[in-house]
């Protein structure tokens, strides 16, 4: 082959070459579709629903002096059990007892002129101008001694009520401002359980709550705690909020549960509560407050969401009915509790078709 030919055809196959270099193959098919879900209701555990809880004090308090000053003297250490008025720390109170030393020299004075003051009056030997003004004199003083040997109190900090130190903010030497908090106490002698239910167990739990057991039968509840096995905790109901959380759209309902003593049960820790399904509610018809995103219509123009298999991370499609819709969440029959709905993405689900669980989303 002479030279000019190979030429020829290199000049002609280049082209061909650098285009076939240049193009990308086709991207293969994502494997899943990243989604968001939402748990209906709660999982069923025979004729119980069930719901994660977290454990609060049934009362709690940041304490601190009502003065500033430097700490001498810390009495307590966090997990402390301590009685009301139990003292807990103290502050130097050098300087406020010079104060007080000099509110009482004060006060002495002003109250042996007004004496004085009073007796000449009763003879008119002072006018009742001067008089009065001894007299103010005299309050005033009084009731700076009064603010001194307030202030003396308050070097010393206090137990407002039972409880345990759940945390020490500060420590011993230092100096600290007014109102700065020192101590967290809280009273466990009660527990709050705190749960967040969707919208038609928070109707059915404050039906409870208004009509009491006189008319309704009192639902069981209790919790459960992964560090205590087989230990049932019995819980009360102790109020229901009707405000929707704006991002989960539940609502928070408060459980009461008595101290066990056995057992080491804090603030802050996780439960499961069980939650009885009354036989008057398993008849009901079960709607469901669901952002708009998540209905979506089939070929026929039926709406329809798609339900999450918790075990092979797949979607299948379920028939619904809708009801009010607002800017953006909508009111859907048809889905049984326990149930995880795909809440973003559900535009692009096929039958089968196996997803991801976006980090922001919900776990099941």
């Amino acid at each position: 082959m002479n030279t000019g030919y190979r030429a020829i055809l290199a000049g002609a196959l280049l082209p061909i070459l650098l285009t076939a270099c240049t193009e990308e193959a086709p991207l293969p098919p994502p494997e899943s579709r990243p989604v968001k879900t939402m748990l209906v209701g709660g999982d069923i555990a025979g004729d119980f629903r069930q719901f994660p809880g977290v454990v609060d004090a049934i009362q709690r308090a940041d304490l601190s002096f009502r003065v500033q000053g430097k700490i001498i003297e810390i009495l307590v250490k966090e997990g402390d059990m301590v009685e009301k008025d139990r003292l807990l720390a103290r502050l130097d109170p050098t300087d406020y007892q010079i104060v007080l030393n000099d509110r009482k020299a004060s006060y002495t004075t002003a109250k042996a002129n007004y004496d004085r003051a009073k007796q000449l009056l009763e003879r008119e030997a002072i006018s009742k101008v001067d008089h009065d003004t001894i007299r103010a004199e005299y309050h005033t003083a009084k009731a700076n001694l009064k603010a001194a040997e307030q202030d003396i109190k308050y070097t010393s900090l206090k137990a407002t009520f039972p409880g345990y130190i759940a945390r020490r903010h500060v420590e011993n030497f230092e100096e600290v401002r007014r109102k700065q908090t020192v101590f967290t106490l809280q009273d466990i002698s009660e527990l709050e359980i705190k749960i967040d239910v969707p919208e038609t167990i928070m109707i059915q739990l404050r039906r409870s709550i208004e009509l009491g057991e006189v008319t309704k039968p009192k639902r069981e509840m209790y919790a459960v705690f992964n560090q205590i096995k087989d230990i049932e905790f019995p819980l009360d109901l102790k109020e229901v909020s009707t405000k929707a959380d704006a991002n989960t759209r539940t609502f928070q309902v408060t459980l009461k549960m008595d101290y066990p003593e056995d057992y080491n049960v804090l603030p802050g820790m996780t439960a499961t509560v069980f939650a009885e399904v009354l036989a008057s509610e398993k008849d009901d018809s079960v709607s469901v407050l669901l952002p708009v995103s998540a209905v979506i219509s089939d070929a026929g123009k039926n709406p329809l969401v798609w339900i999450l298999d918790e075990e092979t991370l797949t979607v299948s499609s379920k028939p619904v009915t809708v009801g009010q819709m607002t800017t953006d969440s909508i009111t859907v029959f048809g889905i049984e509790p326990g149930q995880h709905i795909v809440t973003a993405g559900a535009a692009f689900m096929r039958e089968g078709m196996k997803v991801t669980l976006l980090l922001t989303g919900e776990q099941p």
